[in-house]
């Protein structure tokens, strides 16, 4: 049996170069935020990245699963193209499964220089 598209996109074009439509933008962003979600889990649970991006996309996702409509979901977010949502979320899911290797939280190998952050130098 087909799956139903729940929030089917009401949009010919994104109106933006390189950008293609996305037909069932609904399941692709769910299914991008439990992505999120999961992958998060493999960050220690005081890192502060991880926190906010648990609260952001926990977030989006209620929303998501709210909004009776893209525009809708479009409004609710503040977003002129719900690709773009997408987009950046990709991105997102990206950066997380690339923070594990990266340990960002572990203390610095050596101390900084005094000067680091002094601008201008």
């Amino acid at each position: 049996m087909p799956r139903g598209i729940k929030l089917p996109n009401p949009r010919m074009i994104t109106g933006i170069v390189g950008r293609d439509i996305v037909k069932d933008p609904y399941y692709s962003l769910s299914k991008l935020y439990k992505a999120t979600l999961d992958e998060l889990t493999t960050l220690p649970e005081s890192y502060p990245y991880r926190i906010e991006t648990e609260r952001l996309t926990k977030e989006r996702l209620g929303l998501l699963e709210k909004a009776k409509s893209v525009v809708e979901f479009e409004k609710s977010l503040n977003a002129r193209c719900i690709e773009n949502v997408i987009h950046e979320a990709k991105n997102e899911l990206l950066l997380v499964r690339k923070l594990p290797a990266w340990a960002p939280w572990e203390p610095l190998i050596a101390e900084a220089p005094a000067d680091q952050w002094k601008w201008p130098i």
